[in-house]
C-alpha cells in the first residue's frame, strides 16, 4: 500500500472501526454457512417425518409409555424446532448487519456520517445508530444466545436418538458399515450412537458461549479491550462446532436405521395399560361414573395388567362394571391403536407440510 493510501485509512478511524465492522461480515457470513446447514437438516427430517407419518410408535413422558403415536410425527417436532432455528439464523443476520466508520468514540468528529454510510452501504451494513468506540456487544450477545438455542435444538435430537437406541429400547440405530464400525474395542456386539454422543458433547461449548459474551457486553464507559480477549474464540469455536454439530445430526437422520417391527412390539409392552385413557373417558362418558371413581377403577385394572401381565383388554372384558355398560364389540374397540392417531395430520397440515382440508 503506498504511503498516500495509507493516510486515508487510520484518518478518523480507529481499529475498532475495521475490527468491528470486519466481524460482523464474518458473523453474517457464518450464520449463512449454518443457515444452510439447517436448511438441509430440515430437508432431510421432513423426508424422515413423510415416511413414517404412520409408522406406530408409543409416546412417552417422563420416560414412561404414555399413548400411542406415530415416530413420524416424533420426527416432525424435531423439523419444527430447527424451522424455527432458520428463523432465529435470519434474525440473528439481521441484528448484525451493522458496522461503524465513526471514529474514536462513536461520534463522527474525522467522518462524516454520509461518507460512513455510504462506505457500508458497499459492504452491505448498515451504521450502528449510536455507538461508543466499539459496536454495541448486546447486538453480539442477542446473535450468540440465539445460536446456543439452535445447539440446544440439536442437542434435544441427538438425545431422543441416543434414548430411542437403547438395547431396551431399539426403535432406531445410527447407520454404519459392519466392515468398518467399532463400537467397543472391547465388545464386538456394540453399535455405539457415536455421532449423537459427539453433537451433545460439542453442545456444551456452545452452551458456554453465550455466558463468555454476556460478560464481553458489559464495557466501561466508551470502552476498554476484555472483550476481546474472549471473543477470538467465542465466535469460531461457536460457528465451528454448531456448523459442525449440524452436519453430523445431519448425517445420523440420514442414515437412521428404524425399527418399525420394535417399535410396533413396545406398543404391547404395558399389556394394554396405554389405553386407559380411552377407558376412563368411556366410563366418564357414561355418566355413571365420577371422573375421580372412573379414574381409580381403571388405575386399579392397568396395574393390574402391567403386574400380572394379562392384557387390560382381557381385565376390562372380566369386569363386571364395563362389560354391564359396554358390549364386546365396544370394549374392543377401546383398545385400537389407530383411534389415537386420529388427528396425527394436524400438525403436518400446520407446518404446510400436508394440504390444510377444505
Amino acid at each position: 500500500m503506498s504511503v498516500d493510501a495509507g493516510n486515508f485509512i487510520h484518518r478518523g478511524n480507529t481499529s475498532s472501526d475495521v475490527l468491528d465492522t470486519s466481524l460482523s461480515m464474518q458473523i453474517g457470513r457464518s450464520l449463512g454457512v449454518v443457515r444452510h446447514d439447517f436448511s438441509q437438516l430440515t430437508d432431510t427430517l421432513k423426508t424422515l417425518a413423510l415416511k413414517h407419518r404412520g409408522t406406530l410408535q408409543i409416546g412417552r413422558t417422563h420416560g414412561q409409555h404414555a399413548i400411542p403415536q406415530t415416530f413420524g410425527r416424533q420426527v416432525l417436532g424435531w423439523y419444527a424446532e430447527v424451522e424455527r432455528g432458520i428463523g432465529r439464523i435470519d434474525h440473528a443476520r439481521e441484528v448484525i448487519a451493522v458496522g461503524k466508520c465513526s471514529g474514536e468514540v462513536g461520534t463522527n468528529v474525522f467522518i462524516e456520517p454520509e461518507l460512513e454510510e455510504l462506505a457500508l452501504k458497499k459492504l452491505g451494513l448498515s451504521p450502528d445508530p449510536a455507538p461508543t468506540q466499539v459496536i454495541s456487544r448486546d447486538r453480539h450477545a442477542e446473535v450468540v444466545g440465539l445460536m446456543a438455542v439452535n445447539g440446544v435444538t440439536l442437542a434435544r435430537i441427538a438425545t431422543n436418538i441416543r434414548l430411542l437406541s437403547m438395547t431396551e429400547l431399539g426403535e432406531v440405530y445410527e447407520g454404519v458399515d459392519l466392515a468398518t464400525q467399532q463400537g467397543s474395542s472391547a465388545m464386538p456386539h456394540k453399535n455405539n450412537p457415536d455421532e449423537a454422543e459427539r453433537v451433545g458433547g460439542l453442545n456444551r461449548r456452545i452452551a458456554s458461549t453465550p455466558g463468555e459474551e454476556l460478560d464481553a457486553s458489559i464495557l466501561w464507559l466508551e470502552r476498554e479491550i476484555s472483550h476481546s480477549s474472549t471473543e477470538r474464540s467465542t465466535f469460531p469455536d461457536l460457528f465451528g462446532n454448531l456448523a459442525y454439530a449440524t452436519r453430523l445430526m445431519n448425517d445420523v437422520m440420514n442414515g437412521l436405521v428404524i425399527n418399525t417391527d420394535r417399535m410396533l412390539a413396545n406398543i404391547d409392552f404395558t399389556y394394554g395399560a396405554i389405553y386407559s385413557s380411552r377407558l376412563l373417558n368411556a366410563l366418564i362418558d357414561s355418566g355413571t361414573f365420577s371422573r375421580t371413581d372412573a379414574y381409580e377403577h381403571v388405575k386399579r385394572l392397568a396395574f393390574k395388567a402391567m403386574g400380572t401381565r394379562v392384557h387390560l383388554r382381557t381385565l376390562a372384558a372380566q369386569d363386571s362394571a364395563l362389560t354391564s355398560l359396554f358390549d364386546k364389540r365396544v370394549l374392543e374397540s377401546f383398545f385400537d391403536p389407530q383411534f389415537y392417531l386420529r388427528n396425527i395430520d394436524t400438525a403436518y397440515r400446520r407446518l404446510g407440510i400436508l394440504p390444510k382440508e377444505e
